[in-house]
């Protein structure tokens, strides 16, 4: 009868959210079954806050430990778009970019978010100073946006010439950079 081996492993951690990363994912190794957490949406109040905390530092962790990734180039227009969706819009097809825990995260933090409890800014050690800081760092700025006045202006033009509203956009920028270039 051949023994099985036995595979001892020493696990450091440096915070709860890791030591509790760790231990979901030894769970789901030995049981053979997902984590609970990962498939099922949280419910509880204090459950969906507590998401929210350990969520948000997993991406802060992210964001400080790794600053020149693409993932965490999304993680900032994530917490952006929460800041201010309409300043920075956020593609939710961006979340498909991330590694499973931080695209996790973000739905955890984003569960929170939508109790309307505090702002995201709120939330962070060092506070909107730290997202603005991320925000230059990746050169995220907000998206340019039209009046009522002139968005139904520039809709009737693109409907008289039977063209796209982002088309005749595009040839008034570039006469307007040309225009000013020198």
């Amino acid at each position: 009868m051949d023994q099985q081996p036995t595979i001892q492993m020493t696990l450091e951690v440096t915070n709860r959210a890791q030591a509790d990363a760790v231990s979901a994912a030894w769970r789901e190794i030995i049981s053979n079954q997902a984590d609970p957490r990962l498939t099922q949406p949280a419910e509880d109040l204090d459950e969906v806050r507590e998401r929210g905390r350990i969520a948000l530092q997993t991406i802060q962790e992210a964001i400080e430990q790794n600053p020149t990734t693409g993932q965490v180039r999304r993680l900032i227009r994530f917490l952006a778009g929460v800041y201010n969706g309409t300043d920075y819009p956020f593609d939710l097809t961006e979340l498909r970019g991330l590694d499973t825990r931080l695209a996790n995260a973000c739905l955890d933090y984003l569960n929170y978010d939508r109790l309307g409890i505090r702002e995201v800014h709120h939330h962070l050690a060092g506070g909107d100073k730290a997202l603005h800081a991320w925000r230059k760092d990746i050169d995220l700025h907000p998206v340019p946006r039209l009046n009522e006045r002139r968005l139904a202006a520039l809709m009737d033009l693109a409907d008289r010439l039977d063209r796209g509203e982002d088309e005749l956009l595009g040839e008034a920028v570039d006469a307007l950079i040309l225009k000013y270039r020198k």
